[in-house]
């Protein structure tokens, strides 16, 4: 299996990097300095991890547009020895830069990272859609597909609460959208009002530590397939295969949890596919309306169980039959136990972006703030052209579901 190179963006998009490497560090138990642990755990640690020396490993990471509140809390973490000081960019340096400049810095670290693998599967973009990081993560997503076109190229991207966003976030979230829906293979989107919602369910206080800790395990659970064996392997590229019937609708959902196999798995999974349940990625209620549906899960046992579960799921985009993947990791996580993981690519992603892009328009049409923008060297056009692409986009989520109107919804069965 290949090399993942994870590059991480701005604040967000490095808190998530730096929890995701602990929780590495604890699944392929790095911090066993007894070298008790079976091999099992670090047969394809390669995937991640670099090996320097015998039992001395480096991150596969980059970690770019680096505030000095985040390298400082990187290199004082107990896993700063697993982290490769030169690919830690920082924000005050890139400041003083041309914006080619920082770019060609970053593909410089980049293509140093793909020499030194033997067979690189990807890359993996961890990143927030409406920070200040937004531009860079965008023109990175833009240079990466067009330097390397074979590789896989997947995104986790966090949208901002609507609620209590701004202008500039709406713009730079659409301008992200932009990037994601032409450069991307793969998108897992994460509603930052729907991972507070979620918190408050578990009685968490929503802070960014916590929304960032519910990425990173989504994140750990969706490559174990890749860095463990299992009864049924499959990498993110198998994933979308399965989950994206249209090059463009290559935007995903996601939730997991701990799975309790001794009671009725049946009704667990059942409960957890359904999105108003459960979802990082609908802040409202929603409709059983998926394209496709996958499992994930981490369990050494009851295989089967978990293939007869998944079958009885139902699509209502009734054209695409049995629409249901599975995904099998034997390695059981770390600290959490048996976990189970649902991906769906689903139809009401649609009327997410559609808040997004009628609160962009409405600024637009006022030219609110967009002299910022203009400042910096942007034409009105590319305005213009983010907000056609973005309102093509969304009319290609209702177009594919045989008639279904708009707002039909409401007489669909949940």
């Amino acid at each position: 299996m290949g090399e993942i190179i994870q590059l991480n963006f701005g604040d967000i998009g490095n808190n998530v990097g730096h929890q995701y490497l602990e929780k590495l560090i604890d699944d392929h138990y790095l911090d066993d300095k007894n070298n008790s642990t079976k091999d099992q755990y670090r047969q394809k640690v390669h995937v991640s991890f670099e090996e320097l020396r015998k039992k001395q490993y480096q991150f596969r990471g980059i970690f770019d547009n680096s505030s000095d509140q985040s390298i400082n809390k990187l290199l004082t973490s107990p896993g700063c020895e697993y982290i490769n000081n030169d690919l830690l960019l920082y924000l005050f340096k890139q400041l003083n830069k041309l914006r080619d400049q920082v770019q060609d810095e970053l593909f410089e670290k980049l293509s140093h990272q793909i020499e030194r693998c033997d067979n690189v599967f990807g890359c993996h973009f961890v990143h927030s859609t409406f920070d200040y990081s937004s531009g860079s993560s965008s023109q990175a997503l833009s240079q990466y597909r067009e330097r390397y076109s074979s590789k896989f190229c997947s995104s986790f991207s966090m949208l901002p609460n609507v609620v209590s966003t701004n202008t500039i976030e709406i713009y730079n979230t659409t301008f992200s959208l932009y990037r994601l829906i032409e450069d991307c293979d793969v998108v897992m989107i994460f509603d930052q009002e729907a991972l507070e919602n979620q918190l408050i369910k578990l009685r968490q206080s929503c802070t960014f530590e916590n929304n960032n800790n519910f990425i990173a395990e989504c994140l750990l659970q969706l490559n174990c397939s890749q860095r463990f064996p299992g009864y049924q392997n499959g990498n993110i590229r198998k994933l979308s295969t399965n989950l994206i019937p249209f090059p463009r609708l290559h935007f995903l959902t996601c939730t997991f949890t701990p799975i309790d196999i001794s009671s009725d798995l049946n009704y667990q999974l059942t409960n957890l596919s359904l999105p108003n349940n459960s979802y990082f990625s609908f802040k409202n209620s929603t409709r059983n309306l998926y394209f496709a549906q996958a499992l994930i899960t981490r369990c050494n046992s009851n295989n089967i169980d978990f293939q007869q579960a998944s079958s009885t799921f139902s699509n209502k985009i009734e054209w695409i039959a049995d629409a249901v993947f599975h995904i099998n990791c034997k390695i059981e996580n770390r600290n959490l136990g048996k976990t189970v993981m649902h991906v769906g690519n689903h139809r009401d992603l649609g009327h997410s972006f559609k808040t997004h892009g009628e609160i962009f328009t409405a600024n637009l049409r006022r030219k609110a703030f967009l002299h910022y923008y203009l400042q910096d060297g942007m034409d009105e056009m590319e305005f213009t052209e983010a907000e056609s692409n973005l309102n093509d986009f969304i009319s290609e989520y209702f177009e594919c579901c045989c008639g279904i109107s708009e707002y039909d919804e409401e007489e669909q069965d949940y």
